[in-house]
Parts: C-alpha cells; sequence; structure tokens
C-alpha cells in the first residue's frame, strides 16, 4: 500500500520526489511571459506556475534528490534560479497538491499514512447534491457537424447583431412586457415553466460542451446537482484548461450564456407575436430565465460556475478559489500573527485582487447559507432548518477546524504572536459587532398602502344575495339617496312579507277582542303585536338593504361593476365608491418593528409616493394600536404584484384566503396637495417613508433581506399551487 510523508515531519532536503501519473504540463504564452499549465487528471485540478518552478519540477524523476535538482536548476538558470527557501515551499506544495509523490524506497516511507484532510461531509451536503449521468463526449462528436458552426466566428457576430434587435424590439414594446410580468395563475403554468427551465439549463450545458470539443477538449461527465433542491445540469469541461489559448476557455465559458441570450432574443419576437395573456406570461418568464436570471446566476464571479472560470482567465489565475482563499489567509496571518509567507503564489501581480475576491466569495457563501436557512426554514419549518443546519456544518466545519489547529499550532510554538492575534482579533470582532449590530445608521423604511377614501364613502353591502339589477355605471354621477344596486335574496322577502301578513292578522285578532271586550286575549294579542313589531322592523331593515343606495352625492367609481351581475355577494362585501370629492387617504400596512417610529409621528407630516410621480405629503390620522394578520388590501399581496408577504390560509367560512406571514399594523395618512381629490386616485398603490436613526445595520439588513425572502416564497408556492 502506498504511504504519504507528513511535510512537516521528514527532512525534505535528502527525499526524492517524482511526477504522479497523470500530471501534465502545457505552455501557454500571457504577454511577454511563457508559463505552464499543471493539469492533474485523476483530480481534475489545475495550476499554474511560472518557467522557472517549471524547469525545478521538471527533474523530479524519483531518482534526483531536492537538493540535486536544485543544484541542476541553478546550473541552467543561473541567477534566474529558485533560492532555497522559495524551491522547497514549491517542492513541499507539490506533495501537498497530488503533483508529486515520494519515490518508491525513498525514506520517507517509513512514515505513517496521512491523507490529505477532506470534508467527508462536503459530498453528502443535502443542499448541494451531485449526480453522474454519465460521458457525454460520444454524443457531442455527433452532434458537433450539425451544431457546431453555430459558434464560429459569423455565427457569433450574427447572434449579438440578433441580440440587439431583440433588446431594440423589447424597448419599443416595454411597458406591455412590464404588464406581463403579472403573476397569471394557471395550473399548468408551473409544469410549463419547469420544462423550460430544464430546456435552458440543458442547451446551456450543450453549448459548453460544443465549444470545448470545437477546440479540441473532452466532456468528461454531465449530471445533475441539486442545488436546494432545484436542479441544475452541468458538464465536465475541465480539458478546457489545457488550451493553449486563454480566450478558448473564455470562449468555452461564456458559450452557456450565448445560448440562453440567444434563445431569449427568439422568444422576445415570438412574444411580439401572441397577445394571450398565459403565452405571454409563459413566454415572459422563458425571457427573464433565459436572460436576467442567465447573467446574474451563471455570470456571477463569487459562485463557481461560468463568470467563475472567465474571471480566473481574465486573471490568468487557475483555481482561483484556493489561490484566494490562501490569499486571504496570507494576509490575516500577517495582520493578526505578523507571519509574512515566503511560499510561492500563481497570483502574479494580482495579490490584493485575489484577498479582496477571497473576502466577498466567503461572504457570499455565508449570506448563501444564511438565505437557504431562511427559505428552508419558510418552506419546510423543522425539518428545513436541520437541512440549513446540516449544510452549514458541511460548508464550515472542516475551514473552522483548520482555523482552530493553525492557531493552536502558533501557540505552542509562538505564544506572544498568538496573544497578538486574539487580541486584534477580538477587537476586529468587537468593531464589527458594534458597526453592525450596534451602531444607528440613518435608513428609511417603508410601509405599503392603498388609496382609499375616508370611511362612509365606501358602499358596502348590509346584507348577503345575487345582485339582480345595477342601476349606475363607473364614472356616472349620483344624488344623495339614489338607487345604486338592487339585490334579490329570496329568504329576506319571503321573512318581510311573512311577518307583515303576520302582523296584520295579529293586528285584527287585538281589534276583534278589543271590540268584544276579551281582555285575556287582547292582552295576549297585544304582547305578541310588540314582538312582531320588532321582528317586523329588523325584517323591514333587511329588506330596505337590498336596496343600495348611495349616501352622498358624487362620482362613482366601480371598476367593471357590469360583470357582477347575478354575482353572490356577502354581507359587508366593498362595491363600489361615491367619490363626494372629499381629501382621500392613504391605509397602510406598517411591520411590527416600525410601529414605534410611525406612533411617534401621529398627527406629523410623513413623506409619501404614489406610483411613480413625485414625492408628496401626508399627515398620520389615525394608528390602529392592535396588530393582526388581516391582509387589509388584496392588491398589496406580493402574489398580486404588491409587498407583503402572505400565505394561504383558511378563513371562518371555510373559504381560502390570503393571510399575512407575520402581524403588522395599520394605520392612515391623510393625503395634502392642492387638488387632493383629484390628483390621488382612488385604489392606487403607495407606501410612506418613515426615517429612522435608532435601528442598526444589521437590523436594516435582517428585515430587508426576510422580507424579500418572504415575497419570494410566497409567490414560488402561489403559483406551484396554480
Amino acid at each position: 500500500m502506498q504511504t504519504l510523508a507528513d511535510a512537516s515531519t521528514v527532512d525534505m532536503t535528502r527525499t526524492r520526489l517524482r511526477l504522479c501519473s497523470g500530471v501534465t504540463f502545457t505552455p501557454q504564452v500571457y504577454g511577454d511571459q511563457t508559463f505552464y499549465h499543471i493539469e492533474v487528471g485523476a483530480k481534475s485540478l489545475y495550476y499554474r506556475i511560472g518557467y522557472t518552478e517549471y524547469v525545478f519540477l521538471s527533474l523530479l524523476d524519483g531518482r534526483t534528490s531536492f537538493c540535486e535538482a536544485l543544484a541542476l536548476t541553478a546550473r541552467t538558470l543561473g541567477a534566474d534560479a529558485l533560492p532555497q527557501p522559495q524551491a522547497m515551499s514549491l517542492y513541499t506544495w507539490a506533495v501537498e497538491n497530488k503533483v508529486a509523490t515520494f519515490a518508491e524506497g525513498d525514506a520517507s516511507k517509513s512514515t505513517p499514512d496521512k491523507p490529505a484532510a477532506t470534508n467527508p461531509l462536503q459530498k453528502y451536503n443535502p443542499l448541494w447534491i451531485r449526480i453522474p449521468l454519465g460521458r457525454p463526449d460520444a454524443m457531442l462528436k455527433v452532434m458537433q457537424p450539425f451544431l457546431g458552426w453555430l459558434f464560429s466566428p459569423v455565427a457569433t457576430m450574427l447572434g449579438v447583431l440578433l441580440m440587439l434587435a431583440a433588446m431594440f424590439r423589447l424597448a419599443t414594446d416595454w411597458d406591455r412586457f412590464a404588464a406581463a410580468s403579472e403573476n397569471v395563475f394557471a395550473k399548468e403554468n408551473w409544469l410549463w415553466l419547469l420544462l423550460a427551465w430544464i430546456g435552458l439549463k440543458s442547451v446551456h450545458e450543450l453549448g459548453h460542451g460544443l465549444v470545448c470539443r470545437r477546440y479540441g477538449g473532452t466532456v468528461r461527465e454531465t449530471g445533475i446537482i441539486l442545488a436546494f433542491f432545484a436542479p441544475l445540469a452541468y458538464v465536465d469541461v475541465t480539458s478546457c484548461w489545457a488550451f493553449r489559448s486563454r480566450w478558448q476557455r473564455i470562449h468555452t465559458a461564456v458559450a452557456g450564456m450565448y445560448v440562453e441570450l440567444l434563445l431569449a432574443s427568439i422568444a422576445i419576437f415570438t412574444w411580439t407575436q401572441f397577445r394571450s395573456e398565459v403565452t405571454s406570461h409563459l413566454l415572459y418568464n422563458v425571457i427573464v430565465m433565459a436572460s436576467v436570471s442567465t447573467l446574474l446566476f451563471n455570470a456571477n464571479p463569487l459562485m463557481r460556475f461560468d463568470g467563475y472560470y472567465i474571471l480566473a482567465d481574465l486573471l490568468q489565475v487557475p483555481n482561483l478559489y484556493t489561490e484566494s482563499g490562501l490569499a486571504v489567509k496570507r494576509f490575516m496571518s500577517r495582520v493578526l500573527f505578523g507571519i509574512r509567507s515566503s511560499t510561492p503564489t500563481v497570483g502574479g501581480g494580482h495579490g490584493g485582487i485575489l484577498t479582496v475576491y477571497g473576502v466577498a466569495a466567503f461572504v457570499w457563501r455565508i449570506f448563501i447559507c444564511f438565505t437557504m436557512a431562511l427559505a428552508a426554514s419558510a418552506l419546510f419549518h423543522g425539518a428545513g432548518m436541520m437541512l440549513s443546519i446540516m449544510a452549514a456544518v458541511a460548508w464550515f466545519a472542516m475551514p473552522v477546524v483548520k482555523s482552530v489547529k493553525g492557531g493552536l499550532q502558533i501557540f505552542h510554538s509562538e505564544p506572544a504572536r498568538a496573544v497578538r492575534g486574539a487580541v486584534i482579533a477580538t477587537a476586529m470582532a468587537g468593531l464589527i459587532v458594534a458597526v453592525f449590530c450596534k451602531m444607528p445608521v440613518p435608513f428609511s423604511n417603508t410601509a405599503p398602502g392603498v388609496v382609499t377614501l375616508p370611511d362612509g364613502r365606501m358602499i358596502r353591502s348590509e346584507v348577503s344575495g345575487f345582485i339582480d339589477r345595477i342601476h349606475v355605471v363607473d364614472g356616472q354621477r349620483v344624488e344623495e339617496g339614489e338607487l345604486l344596486i338592487l339585490l334579490r335574496n329570496e329568504d329576506i322577502t319571503s321573512e318581510y312579507q311573512d311577518l307583515r301578513l303576520e302582523h296584520q292578522q295579529e293586528t285584527v285578532r287585538y281589534q276583534t277582542a278589543l271590540k268584544e271586550h276579551d281582555a285575556g286575549t287582547a292582552k295576549v294579542a297585544r304582547g305578541n303585536l310588540a314582538s312582531l313589531d320588532e321582528r317586523l322592523a329588523e325584517a323591514a331593515q333587511q329588506a330596505a338593504a337590498l336596496e343600495i343606495r348611495a349616501a352622498a352625492a358624487g362620482i362613482v367609481v366601480a371598476r367593471q361593476l357590469e360583470t357582477r351581475l347575478n354575482s353572490y355577494i356577502k354581507e359587508g362585501e366593498e362595491l363600489l365608491l361615491v367619490d363626494d370629492d372629499q381629501p382621500r387617504e392613504l391605509r397602510v400596512s406598517v411591520a411590527q418593528q416600525d410601529f414605534a417610529e410611525l406612533e411617534s409621528k401621529l398627527g406629523h407630516t410623513v413623506p409619501v409616493r404614489l406610483g411613480t410621480r413625485a414625492r408628496t405629503t401626508g399627515i398620520v390620522t389615525r394608528v390602529v394600536p392592535r396588530a393582526s394578520r388581516r391582509l387589509p388590501f388584496q392588491s398589496l399581496a406580493a402574489t398580486e404584484g404588491g409587498s407583503l408577504p402572505v400565505v394561504s390560509a383558511s378563513g371562518d367560512d371555510g373559504e381560502t384566503e390570503s393571510r399575512l406571514t407575520e402581524q403588522r399594523f395599520e394605520a392612515v395618512i391623510q393625503l395634502r396637495g392642492e387638488d387632493a381629490a383629484t390628483e390621488h386616485v382612488v385604489g392606487e398603490r403607495g407606501y410612506i417613508s418613515l426615517p429612522s436613526m435608532h435601528r442598526s445595520l444589521g437590523s436594516h439588513a435582517y428585515y430587508g433581506f426576510r422580507n424579500w425572502l418572504h415575497n419570494q416564497i410566497a409567490a414560488t408556492t402561489r403559483a406551484a399551487r396554480g
């Protein structure tokens, strides 16, 4: 059984190394310098070294010792040869990264095995599951003659022109495109969107594979990655790192996005030919998935997708993620412990960029973990939280363990440096916590609302029934007491008629008893009449409520009222408005954390924004001190294009209705303006701004991100239920 020596316990100057099988060197020229890409075939790992390092490593044949290789390098390169410390660092690096191994019979073989540290949990990360589906190279070889021309220079230029034409066409019909973004829920939509997603990702990976083969590469594997249970296709085109031209490698990485953008352009021209709302909505989603989503997701260099490999080639740093992590490690070692590493880097003059990228990638990883934790908790409740914990352990357990071990090693070898590091780290952590969680930051929160008329202007049904006749239309002027709508309810009408008849009969009985001087019968009849009077008055009130009349003179506001003819309405249901030119109100829904801020504004003005018009102001006239999960207006729901996250719940009558995901308060803002009665449209959405100096940056970030995530989950859940 082959063993691997621990470089920290072996005198490396007395050892002999040989290059591992499957390791190949490919010369590549960047500017006026020659570099060599190292490919570790068995691991699909790639590194870049300079010519000097290549000369040294090429001498490791299993018979040449470290000292002999160093001497031969100095004889060959003269003053350009590696100094002994750098050569030893490179020598050790080659062993640790599986580029070289100890020769057979070397003295180091007596050292027990010490396999490279790996994180076994990452293989079983429940939120990132890799499922290989085989080697597609043979299939791509067959497809290459038929589809490979799509990536030729001429075809690519024509494709770019098509994209520009599609952008221009979309700009000319932007209003209709924006309207198509409204959720059109149909049971079959979810299936079509899923199929579209799978199709787009399949052709995306097909583009990578075809371009890779175009330049002589091979596609070793294809499969599916379940990222948070969402299927993502992948192809292994790591062979492109052997291409001599970095532009060929960049072309391979860009190919997937190019194909999707091409399909998005075709979808735009197709969308312009259809007027069906459902078809337009489906094409809208295809356009967004193939363009905006692709660019935001695949072009993001912080994730190991297309954008990552493009940036790695632009910076000429293979294994960008690993090298940036090492750059951050070196930076932190220098800041915390004052240790300057002599290990050679492959980043060249990009050390600062690598450090910034490493920090950004680490922050992004935490952000993704936090996002998944919130999403899993919202979707799967307790089980989702367990999945999130497992994923966090899989991602962060090994780095934390390595950091702790490194700190302990420094503590045992150089206690003074360890104390310095602990003091600086504690101070930095305290400063970050103070800035992020304690220091107030001037932010402006918002509370969404809908423009309404003051109480009493809304006409509601006082009884249940069917709309029998509609006597007005939207925009018609009516006078006080004028008949607007006539309802039909046979139960109310019959009960009223029966009570009238019964009352008449009891009246006759009472009068007869009086004429006959029958005191007992008259007393009973009088009692019955008193009871009937109460019941008849109530029945008469209900019967009169079947005639819905205007409470004041004004203009009827009732869009599409005629479509409700013969429909059933419940008691208290809103039917229409009678606009009597009184100032409008903005009824807003306020988050719990903003209640105290808004309550302090009672009687004062606050900034108001309605639609896309210029800001105006309003006076906070009332704040309801009781929180509720009741949705004040359906148009405020995230599923209807609003900003409030909602969930489906059963109402008191057993029917499904939308409820807020958390309790919120309501408030009334009286709108101001030179002509507030006509300037503000009833039913229009708007919001108020609440400047806050009492909440921290962390608090703002947490609540803002949580609301956004709830909105996405609510919209997705509603679409899935159709």
